[in-house]
């Protein structure tokens, strides 16, 4: 490299430096997490009595949250907001599955969410955030979502699945229900 191709890329790594500086902080680190690689960084945040339940005897995947959530990127983080009442099992195959269980013993479970999503918008400036939930409780957090400069992905399943937030979120995911695969006992 010649010297004033060195001095050429010195200045405009300077110039880029001093004009993200004037930019106001939002439009700045909007800029920063576009260009910061090809992939774009997703969070899930789940709400787990709503998304999780059986519903007529099947449910739905983790396998599949997890696959339909990483065509829209890499999965930074993955979490399930549970009550108290989960039982092991499902906590035990949130783990197993990627999810960050967590328990959530006082308060209301769309209060814990909202804590949640704003860590992963201001903590690990995640591009895209999707939400867990069929319940219009979470429409101010796809809100909130948008109103961050990220993108909104609404997940969930039908019946019951709300208007509200399809029409809320930048897209929609619709999971399908499993039936439960059942442990078949080999006798001797």
């Amino acid at each position: 490299m010649s010297e004033e191709e060195e001095s050429t890329s010195e200045i405009s790594e300077f110039e880029e430096k001093s004009i993200l500086s004037l930019l106001p902080s939002r439009i700045s680190n909007y800029f920063k997490r576009i260009f910061r690689h090809s992939s774009r960084e997703v969070g899930i945040v789940i709400d787990g009595p709503n998304l999780l339940r059986k519903v007529g005897g099947k449910r739905v995947s983790l396998s599949e949250i997890r696959r339909r959530a990483e065509k829209f990127g890499h999965v930074n983080k993955a979490i399930a907001i549970l009550s108290p009442d989960a039982p092991t099992t499902l906590i035990k195959a949130l783990s197993n599955s990627g999810f960050e269980p967590r328990i959530v013993t006082i308060g209301d479970i769309h209060v814990a969410m909202a804590v949640e999503v704003m860590k992963l918008l201001k903590e690990n400036e995640l591009d895209v955030i999707i939400i867990g939930s069929r319940d219009t409780r979470c429409l101010s957090i796809l809100q909130k979502i948008k109103s961050e400069g990220a993108i909104a992905v609404i997940m969930g399943f039908e019946p019951g699945f709300a208007v509200a937030l399809k029409n809320a979120a930048d897209e929609v995911i619709t999971l399908s229900l499993r039936e439960e695969k059942v442990k078949e006992k080999l006798s001797n």
